[in-house]
């Protein structure tokens, strides 16, 4: 019988029991066999598997109560630590009060004074400021080293996510901008006036604009300069040039160019320079640019003696800016123009001083070469202006 289950032995016992009904009279109660017996089904249930923890004594639970009401970070830790330590038989009461305490009355954060400045730096939105604050808070603080960077690569993140989205915003605008929109320039005016042994005066006056778009960029330019000493002309020049450029790279472009002269003094009334070719952003910075360009160029000059000069030339030119400081920008603008015959030089070399947003002063140096020009006229034509500049 031992070596049949436990549930078959509690099956025979069941059937060997005679129903109530079927007894004729009283027998006494039917007695277990001891060999069927599960020692674990008839052996008393335990009511207690595991002593309780001891409580908590009042004193050390009235010390943490103190703790908390002093609000001091430092005591509270303190006080949980060693608690901990002297009651380890009591952990679990412990932990329950000071999550609770922490719940109802949380600690002040631990004071963190390099991710503040951290923060300062990046609420300034300056990429130089924290640039540099990441890198100092690093080396003094080389445990923090990954938080910092983390913080910083957010912070690029989200820069270059806004710098994208105003990009894609300006492009769009640009797009939909009809060809006499979006223009920008100056227009400058100088005028002087000398009395005594030279009597002169004389007036400059020019405007500039220009347009950006998306593939095509636009140069418009007009320049009046006169005087007269001691009764005679001394300067007469007059030029308009239209340029307009396409875009074939981020550096590269092709341009037109289309220039008017006059100049008496020089000895032509009339001088038309048609040019198309490539050039090439060098430089192309928020602090400088220079830009070079160059092609074939046809040029037809009127004289002022009534004949009249056509050739076929080459042109090579750049276009040179500085930006000295934020009030002060050097420029300079040249030419030159290849021919068989003559070779002429156009140079401005300008320096302008902000005044206010819109205003400026400026000083113009302007040289016209000429190697082979008519007899009595000089090879070298040299201008200084001294102008207002107001940009719109």
């Amino acid at each position: 019988m031992t070596a049949l289950p436990r549930f078959a032995a509690l099956g025979l016992l069941a059937l060997s029991v005679q129903p109530a009904h079927a007894a004729q009279e009283p027998v006494d109660p039917l007695q277990p066999n001891p060999a069927l017996v599960d020692p674990v089904l008839m052996g008393p249930v335990p009511t207690m598997l595991v002593p309780p923890d001891p409580p908590l004594p009042d004193a050390v639970r009235a010390m943490i109560d103190a703790a908390f009401a002093s609000g001091e970070d430092a005591d509270v830790e303190a006080v949980v630590k060693y608690a901990r330590m002297a009651n380890p038989a009591s952990l679990g009461e412990l932990n329950a009060l000071i999550a609770y305490r922490r719940s109802a009355d949380p600690l002040a954060a631990p004071p963190d004074p390099v991710g503040e400045l951290l923060a300062a730096a990046i609420a300034s939105g300056k990429d130089g400021d924290v640039e540099a604050v990441a890198k100092l808070a690093k080396e003094t603080n080389p445990e923090q080293a990954a938080e910092i960077d983390a913080r910083v690569l957010a912070y690029r993140t989200e820069r270059q996510r806004i710098r994208d989205e105003a990009a894609a915003a300006a492009r769009a605008k640009l797009a939909a901008a009809k060809i006499w929109e979006n223009w920008k320039g100056e227009g400058q005016i100088g005028a002087s006036l000398a009395t005594g042994n030279t009597r002169s005066k004389g007036l400059s006056a020019g405007l500039a604009l220009a347009r950006k778009g998306i593939d095509w960029n636009y140069k418009v330019r007009a320049q009046a300069d006169y005087q007269r000493t001691n009764g005679r002309t001394s300067v007469e020049r007059f030029l308009a040039e239209a340029e307009p450029q396409y875009k074939v790279s981020d550096r590269g472009f092709a341009y037109g160019l289309v220039r008017w002269e006059q100049d008496r003094i020089l000895g032509y009334d009339r001088r038309w320079n048609v040019s198309g070719g490539l050039g090439y952003k060098l430089i192309d910075g928020k602090a400088m640019s220079l830009s070079v360009k160059g092609g074939p160029t046809w040029r037809q000059t009127d004289f002022v003696r009534g004949d009249r000069d056509s050739e076929l030339t080459g042109l090579a030119g750049l276009d040179f800016g500085w930006q000295l400081s934020p009030t002060l920008r050097l420029t300079q603008v040249a030419s030159t123009i290849v021919g068989e015959r003559n070779t002429s030089t156009s140079s401005l070399t300008a320096l302008n001083a902000k005044l206010t947003t819109a205003l400026s002063a400026r000083v113009a140096y302007s040289a016209e070469i000429d190697t082979n020009p008519r007899p009595g006229i000089e090879k070298v034509d040299t201008l200084t202006r001294f102008t207002l500049v107001y940009g719109f």
